[in-house]
């Protein structure tokens, strides 16, 4: 194994520049979700594979989101890894605060720029490079390896992992590696599972000077909202040694993601994210739809429902 190890290292390092490149054109393939189109960015992966001559197939359900897959088995019998990245990304809303271009790939000091740079385009063209460097080690190791470079991820669609899931399950091995951003200091675990929930307020509404005449949608909708706040003092469950890491962890949890993180990972979140409600300043709105993102850690239970 000490070879193995060695020519990893040197295949790195002689590939370090060539790596670099590809995550620079792999952000400039611009695939904000929504939309979720994809394809630009799934042909530059898989013009990466052609070059390195691995073999994959392209399972795309939509074809605007392609989902790329990989395997091979080693030289001898052993256990199934799989490596998971997807390559869909935030959309840009604004790009007037911006220090680089947000598909720019820009790369300044030391730092590349733009949007999925870190999440998760990085996490998965580490995956690719990885993929590329096992496979010329096959012989010398144990089991099977996949890769899955997903679409349709950043809104939990169902086109991208979760259709691989329902459809071609063989993808997932005994483990599975994700390289969705953390930091150097620590790998992420214990994370909390979400719950997303949408909404609709109607009323009859009315004008906005008589607001007797009908009860307001928005203000419905602002009450609904402040009422699942109450969700974020529920208490965080005991969970013996997984609770005593997250403890343990908190240091480096709150240096890679802020002040205050370590102890949020292990509360229940409340987020509503997107807010749309009335068309007129002056009328008591009629309609307000809005999307809350709630995050349950690990070990809560729902209460049993009373009789």
């Amino acid at each position: 194994m000490a070879a193995t190890k060695e020519s990893l290292l040197a295949w790195i390092e002689r590939d370090r520049e060539t790596l670099i490149e590809f995550l620079r054109e792999f952000v400039r393939c611009a695939s904000p979700n929504p939309p979720g189109d994809t394809r630009q960015a799934a042909a530059h992966i898989r013009k990466f594979l052609d070059a390195q001559r691995l073999a994959y197939r392209v399972i795309a359900p939509n074809e605007t989101m392609p989902n790329i897959v990989a395997a091979f088995d080693c030289g001898a019998p052993g256990r199934h890894l799989a490596l998971n990245g997807h390559i869909d990304c935030f959309p840009v809303e604004d790009e007037s605060g911006w220090s680089q271009r947000p598909w720019s790939g820009a790369l300044v000091d030391g730092k590349i720029f733009g949007r999925g740079a870190a999440d998760m385009k990085c996490g998965t063209t580490a995956s690719i490079f990885t993929f590329a460097y096992l496979h010329r080690l096959r012989e010398q190791l144990k089991g099977r390896l996949t890769l899955s470079a997903v679409s349709d991820e950043e809104t939990f669609g169902p086109w991208g992992a979760r259709y691989l899931f329902e459809h071609h399950p063989e993808v997932f091995g005994d483990c599975c590696l994700n390289g969705e951003p953390s930091g150097p200091g620590t790998l992420r675990f214990g994370e909390k599972g979400p719950l997303w929930l949408a909404f609709t307020v109607r009323t009859k509404g009315a004008h906005g000077a008589y607001t007797h005449a009908s009860k307001s949608a928005t203000r419905i909708a602002a009450n609904l909202i402040e009422a699942l706040y109450k969700l974020t003092e529920m208490p965080a469950p005991d969970l013996g040694n997984l609770s005593a890491t997250l403890d343990a962890a908190a240091p480096v949890i709150d240096t890679a993601f802020g002040p205050g993180a370590a102890q949020i990972v292990r509360r229940v979140t409340v987020n509503p994210g997107l807010v749309r409600g009335g068309v007129k300043v002056n009328m008591v709105a009629a309609e307000c739809q809005f999307e809350v993102d709630i995050r349950i850690p690990n070990g809560l239970e729902a209460p049993h429902p009373v009789q």
